[in-house]
């Protein structure tokens, strides 16, 4: 069981206690299907399933999906069952997004917690994490049942932790405020192009609470391939990053010799806050491809004169 008096170095750990891998699958990619396309194509059960148990039996051992991300649930809950060893994984969903009991009321919560246990054929879940909520939404949640639902669900041990994914740091730091996190889910603030979500990680670190960070690579912009050349479909990545800066990183790196991808994990995964990164992986070849970056071993002075280059010092 996780909870916050098993954290050892703010790192969280399955029921049976093993660690958290730093690279985690996300349910995006392979939950891509005809009906909700993700990223750019569909991806069948068979290629998902294989993706999932490639990423399980390579030292990957947390999964966060969301019932919004396609028929994602349904298809890891095959990959789990013909895994087995459901003790040693963390899986993690959302709930307030399902799109049919979309909201943040207890009676939307339970309903969406319910279905998810059905199609992730499983009787628990090691984080559910409130999905996408606006400052209103969350406060009314708070205040009219919907946390309340969410604790009753954690004390009946039907869910272990509770989180919050959500692009607003404000209503992050209201989650921590209230005494409630267990973990949170911010994405696309930390990373070689924006560090916004800095100040949150310090605070997060501070309160004892697990971060799992998503979209790590921005939509695929620091996946090593020329930024130039990648049309990203699912998320108007512009507003929110610099393709010219990602460009500039990307020709730096080809010049020196250098993976992009793994200088980007190498960044995020030094900053103590973050227990595990989120990648939206939809093959093996791509999860196999996180793995070798991850595992790459960076010329610490290499990776100085990057950061110098780019002020990230």
């Amino acid at each position: 069981m996780i909870n916050k008096s098993q954290l050892k170095d703010n790192s969280f750990s399955s029921v049976d206690h093993t660690p958290v891998f730093p690279l985690s699958l996300g349910g995006a990619g392979i939950g891509s299907c005809n009906e909700n396309i993700f990223f750019q194509e569909a991806i069948s059960e068979k290629q998902a399933v294989e993706t999932i148990l490639y990423a399980l039996e390579n030292g990957i051992n947390l999964i966060d999906t969301s019932p919004f991300y396609g028929n994602s649930e349904k298809k890891i809950g095959i990959a789990l069952q013909e895994y087995g060893n459901r003790s040693s994984l963390v899986i993690s969903t959302k709930a307030g997004t399902h799109p049919i009991y979309k909201g943040y009321s207890g009676e939307n919560f339970r309903k969406s917690i319910e279905n998810s246990l059905k199609l992730l054929q499983t009787d628990y879940l090691d984080i559910v994490h409130i999905h996408d909520p606006s400052t209103i939404e969350f406060k009314n949640m708070m205040e009219n049942g919907g946390m309340e639902t969410l604790l009753r669900l954690k004390e009946e041990k039907i869910i272990r932790n509770i989180g919050l994914g959500v692009r607003d740091h404000h209503i992050h730091f209201q989650f921590i405020a209230s005494g409630y996190a267990d973990a949170i889910l911010p994405y696309l603030d930390y990373n070689l192009l924006s560090t916004k979500a800095g100040p949150l990680l310090e605070t997060a670190h501070k309160n004892n609470i697990s971060v799992l960070l998503g979209s790590a690579l921005c939509m695929g912009i620091l996946s090593g391939k020329n930024p130039a050349d990648i049309n990203i479909r699912h998320y108007d990545i512009e507003k929110d990053v610099s393709i010219e800066k990602a460009i500039q990183m990307y020709l730096w790196c080809c010049k020196n010799e250098v993976n992009l991808m793994a200088l980007n994990y190498q960044f995020i995964l030094n900053n103590p806050a973050v227990n595990t990164i989120i990648i939206g992986a939809s093959s093996k070849e791509e999860v196999e491809k996180s793995l070798h970056a991850y595992k790459e071993n960076i010329n610490p002075n290499l990776m100085k004169l990057f950061l110098q280059q780019f002020n990230l010092l």
